[in-house]
């Protein structure tokens, strides 16, 4: 059983309030600054859920390991192969931004790791094997992140 990135991501936010708590000595990033962690935040979060928008809106499955049934290459897909995981990225900066503790920006690097190196190289093996050549074109038009 694979463990889905929302989960992942919940966890690492988690982790992050922890991290915080237990080590408030870690704090580098104080006052209003701190706000700007909020506009990474609803970024992250508008490229996450537009992407979302395109899935439903062609009637293919969002949750990863289920088979797609439509390529989508429209909206934030003309940008990044990745919408969903990099705007949980950005979003997890954000959270670590408005935290301010040094600790908490290991979680969105450590999604972002997870996302690279285990779901996004599976996942395209799996549009490389439903889709061809069409997903092939796609992935030299388009980078994995931005």
């Amino acid at each position: 059983m694979m463990i889905k990135p929302p989960y992942i991501a919940f966890t690492l936010l988690f982790l992050s309030w922890l991290a915080d708590y237990l080590f408030p000595k870690f704090r580098f990033i104080a006052g209003n600054y701190r706000y700007v962690g909020i506009l990474f935040f609803i970024f992250g979060l508008s490229i996450t859920f537009s992407s979302f928008y395109f899935f439903k809106k062609n009637k293919t499955p969002i949750i990863p390991g289920q088979k797609p049934t439509f390529m989508v290459a429209e909206g934030t897909y003309k940008f990044t192969r990745n919408p969903m995981y990099l705007g949980v990225t950005i979003g997890l900066l954000g959270i670590s931004v408005y935290i301010g503790n040094l600790l908490s920006f290991l979680s969105p690097l450590i999604f972002f790791l997870i996302m690279n190196y285990y779901f996004a190289p599976r996942e395209e093996k799996l549009m490389e094997s439903i889709f061809g050549k069409k997903y092939l074109d796609y992935k030299k038009k388009v980078r994995r992140w931005v």
